[in-house]
């Protein structure tokens, strides 16, 4: 064919543009992504948080979106918190076979979504996903009571691209709108492992069947009564189990049935465990407050929830929480 004259050509140019080089679509937030951050989120923590033969994860999940993403996407919210929830429990399932047990600080997956375009100092664009975890006790929106200062969480940073353990700040959230609608909350249900209320006790002790404390449920293996100072409220709590974990009463942990919940604004959630040893045959505690615990007046250093220090309680013993709730501790068995 003879070429075309140059005239000709320019202006077939003008009426068919010449192709242009193939760029790369823009990722959209579809409920699929929001869900596949969230499992990688929580299959992140289960390597970062456990310890020895105790399997920890991460409970508490924030889901940060653009507003505008946020109201597309809010009709799928608790399809897209059943499906993680599937997915969670399919992962233990998977890995549970490298440990003895299953061992959550809280009492639920706790998911709350909010719509925000700033997070962290860096911009939330239409095409972002946030998902922020810890193992308990993320509540923004609820009157920033769980902690004074800071949150030891789990976030993917963007620029490395891993999901890195950080503080955070609680101003951090005061940008973000939180609604209630937004906010799931899915009780532990482990077909295949024990209650948590019949768990064995934790690793270090001499054995898992040891019978040393019978488990009473009229007389209790131990006894609590405890008054809590800002109320002018005094009651009791029977320690019908091996291992308690002490906290501040909260929506998501009220059916957990070995956690003594306190009603008070000065407990942290968690605030400590009190556990029995088989290997002393003695009552221990560990505590998880940034705020002060005290045993009989002695300061008890502050651990991490998922590597515990524990500490003997005497038989009697008074254990002061943030200088605002005592506890009297009486052993009855």
């Amino acid at each position: 064919m003879a070429d075309q004259p140059n005239w000709l050509h320019k202006l077939g140019n003008l009426l068919v543009p010449a192709s242009q080089p193939q760029t790369r679509p823009v990722a959209t937030v579809t409920n699929k992504r929001i869900l596949d951050e969230l499992v990688a989120s929580f299959e992140d923590s289960i390597h970062r948080e456990s310890v020895g033969t105790s399997m920890l994860f991460n409970a508490h999940f924030l889901v940060i979106l653009h507003p505008d993403t946020y109201e597309e996407r809010q009709n799928a919210f608790p399809v897209i918190v059943d499906e993680a929830v599937k997915s969670f429990k399919a992962i233990i399932e998977s890995q549970k076979g490298q440990y003895e047990r299953v061992a959550p600080v809280a009492s639920s997956w706790f998911v709350k979504f909010g719509g925000g375009r700033e997070f962290g100092g860096e911009d939330v664009s239409p095409t972002d996903v946030y998902v922020v975890g810890a193992l308990t006790g993320i509540l923004p929106g609820n009157e920033q009571r769980q902690s004074p200062d800071k949150l030891h969480v789990t976030r993917r940073v963007k620029q490395t691209n891993r999901y890195e353990k950080v503080d955070v700040d609680l101003n951090m959230f005061q940008h973000i709108d939180f609604r209630e609608p937004g906010a799931f909350v899915v009780k532990f249900k482990f077909d295949s492992s024990p209650a948590l209320s019949e768990r064995p006790p934790m690793p270090g002790s001499a054995t898992r069947n040891a019978t040393v404390l019978p488990r009473s449920l009229a007389a209790g293996l131990a006894e609590i009564n405890y008054y809590i100072a800002e109320l002018n409220r005094e009651d009791s709590y029977l320690m019908r189990d091996r291992e308690i974990v002490v906290a501040r009463k909260e929506a998501d942990n009220q059916h957990f049935p070995n956690y003594l919940l306190l009603e008070s604004a000065y407990v942290s959630n968690p605030h400590a465990r009190i556990r029995y040893d088989d290997a002393t045959e003695s009552f221990q505690l560990a505590s998880f407050s940034r705020n002060e615990t005290r045993v009989n007046e002695q300061l008890i250093p502050r651990s991490e929830p998922a590597s515990p220090q524990w500490y003997t309680l005497p038989d009697k013993a008074q254990i002061l929480l943030n200088s605002m709730v005592t506890l009297h501790f009486q052993r009855t068995a």
